[in-house]
């Protein structure tokens, strides 16, 4: 519990320093005429977007579900998706760990089966994030090949360069640990572990993987429109190009990726502030549109995990006793 604690606080402090970081040396009083200014009319769309992403979403979750002979109804699959969305914003990662608990809760799906599904959907996210990544640097999209390059891989390998024998020594541990666990605590490795492997098997063999594939890219085709609605917030950002946004919209998916509280806050304001200004897009637009971007994912997030915990209490009140 405690080093639980002090991880929390560690990645708050990281996210405040990479958001002071990011706002530090602006006129704020030029940030709220922006801000000011901004087309907030493109909410509706944005939020129309996101909540079919959140469809597409909670579709491929239930594909995984049925494969493993378990089924939930859409308006449980929004709840826990909505919820756990909510949770990761102040315990990152949490919300994987809410989504599984509630569907055991409900639908008495088995807490491993469900956390099976949890990963594979993690890994093929991970995997596009790879695949586009690796696209835009081999073809340098944009000249994206030196933003990563300046502001991603060089500060990560500079803070962590030094550290390559500690990694080891780490890992090392891990490793002892592990065996540790499997030697001596047999029983948690046969009622949580091995059932969790048979089902990350069994997920392998989907036999529905063209729909498995049209969910995944339905749902990275929302993170990019999501963003691409917000550059005509402003006049200023309404030139930038498809492949552009695509970048940012990139960027932006690695800022939030980051176990930061607040999806990634001070990550994602400062990396996509700065992939902006590369663009031509003046430093208080740049910073401007960041906060609008992260501010509607944010609003959207608490408006429809409020509703989910709102519609899991009126579940709770029906239950009879």
């Amino acid at each position: 519990m405690f080093w639980r604690i002090v991880k929390y606080l560690l990645w708050l402090s990281v996210g405040t320093t990479l958001l002071w970081f990011a706002l530090r040396d602006l006129p704020f009083t030029e940030l709220q005429t922006k801000l000011s200014r901004a087309n907030y009319g493109l909410l509706i769309p944005v939020f129309a977007i996101t909540l079919f992403g959140y469809w597409a979403r909670i579709k491929r979750w239930q594909l995984l579900l049925s494969h493993l002979q378990h089924s939930i109804p859409w308006r449980s699959g929004f709840i826990a998706v909505s919820a756990g969305y909510l949770v990761s914003y102040v315990i990152p990662r949490g919300g994987e760990v809410t989504r599984c608990l509630l569907v055991q809760r409900k639908h008495q799906v088995g807490f491993s089966t469900a956390l099976a599904t949890i990963i594979v959907e993690r890994f093929t996210d991970t995997f596009c994030l790879f695949l586009f990544i690796t696209a835009i640097i081999t073809w340098n999209v944009e000249g994206a090949s030196q933003f990563f390059s300046d502001k991603i891989f060089n500060p990560v390998s500079a803070a962590f360069g030094e550290k390559i024998g500690l990694l080891f020594i780490v890992l090392g541990i891990g490793s002892l640990v592990c065996f540790i666990v499997y030697r001596f605590f047999n029983r948690f490795w046969t009622t949580l572990i091995q059932p969790f492997l048979l089902q990350l098997k069994t997920l392998v063999q989907l036999p529905n993987k063209g729909l498995f594939a049209l969910y995944t890219l339905l749902i990275w085709l929302c993170y990019f429109l999501m963003t691409f609605v917000w550059i005509y917030a402003f006049d200023e950002s309404s030139g930038l190009t498809i492949s552009e946004v695509f970048v940012i919209m990139i960027v932006g998916t690695i800022g939030k990726s980051i176990p930061i509280q607040g999806g990634g806050m001070g990550a994602y304001h400062y990396l996509v502030a700065q992939v902006f200004l590369v663009y031509g897009v003046g430093i208080i637009t740049g910073n401007a549109l960041a906060i609008i971007i992260h501010g509607a994912q944010t609003l959207f997030t608490i408006l429809t995990g409020s509703l989910a915990y709102l519609l899991l209490f009126y579940d709770e009140k029906k239950r009879p006793l």
